[in-house]
């Protein structure tokens, strides 16, 4: 049984904006889904993940088949990026077929943190397929 079995989206089938937040925050990923595609929404950290470090949010394309693992973040950006590696091998698995896509949205990041060897290493590993951003990523989906 995977990860995924027992949980809830948390959005409609074909919502057309996918808002990703955690209470109290100000980083937001938002999912603009003109063509009303098939989407799927989980809560990854406390939810799915009850005892684990994790990334914030699961967004799936089911359409395309895209999975965007997202994590929104004060200033930590090494565990960031620990958290989406981990989180895209708990459920891999399950997302045979997809693509892997990447969004770190941070509010309290200091430039040291962006040019930290991990940083880097994760933005060139992963190219196109990562996207980082300041308070808020705002995307076509």
């Amino acid at each position: 049984m995977g990860l995924l079995d027992g949980a809830q989206s948390i959005c409609e089938l074909h919502q057309k904006i996918i808002v990703s937040r955690d209470n109290g925050s100000e980083c937001k990923h938002v999912a603009i889904n003109d063509q009303l595609k098939c989407m799927r929404q989980y809560k990854l950290d406390g939810e799915v993940f009850k005892n684990e470090k994790s990334c914030d949010f699961l967004l799936l394309n089911d359409t395309d088949k895209d999975a965007y693992f997202i994590e929104l973040k004060g200033r930590h950006i090494e565990l960031a990026i620990y958290q989406l590696e981990e989180s895209f091998n708990r459920v891999r698995p399950e997302l045979a077929g997809y693509n892997d896509l990447y969004r770190l949205v941070a509010s309290k990041v200091k430039s040291h943190g962006v040019q930290s060897s991990i940083f880097r290493k994760f933005k060139i590993k992963k190219g196109k397929r990562f996207k980082y951003g300041v308070t808020v990523i705002e995307e076509n989906v």
